[in-house]
């Protein structure tokens, strides 16, 4: 190539001229607060009724708990106390049924011990026969 080179020109075209920059929108902006919506109101008063009724319901179910504790506590004494009662009842009935004891209470009522009992026995023709000698109770 030739020294010679034609430097190249570059024609620029006319820069158009910059309009002034337009305004963009800040990226954070406030936004207004939002209005109370009416039907939160009931939705609100439902949760707060189911909070009250589940407390109120809570603390009567402890009190009939703690009753039912206390009816049982004091059913649980009665039962020890009528053991012990009927033990000492079994006790006295035992010493009762003691052949001492009998003898005693048969005394009380005015009875007296049989003497040597007398058999009669009949024999296969119709005869009879006393063995023994019977002794009527009260003549010891």
């Amino acid at each position: 190539m030739a020294a010679t080179g034609a430097l190249r020109k570059t024609v620029a075209s006319p820069r158009p001229e910059r309009s002034a920059p337009t305004p963009r929108p800040p990226a954070l902006r406030l936004v207004p607060a939002p209005t109370p919506n009416l039907r939160r109101g009931p939705f609100i008063a439902l949760i707060l009724g189911l909070v009250i009724i589940g407390t109120v319901g809570l603390l009567v179910l402890n009190t009939v708990i703690a009753a039912d504790s206390f009816r049982a506590e004091q059913l649980v004494q009665r039962n020890a106390e009528l053991a012990v009662a009927e033990q000492e009842l079994q006790r006295q009935v035992a010493e009762g049924l003691s052949p001492e004891a009998l003898a005693e209470a048969a005394r009380d009522l005015g009875m007296v011990p049989a003497g040597a009992p007398g058999f009669l026995i009949v024999g296969p023709d119709g005869s009879m026969v006393i063995q023994g000698t019977p002794v009527p109770a009260g003549l010891r």
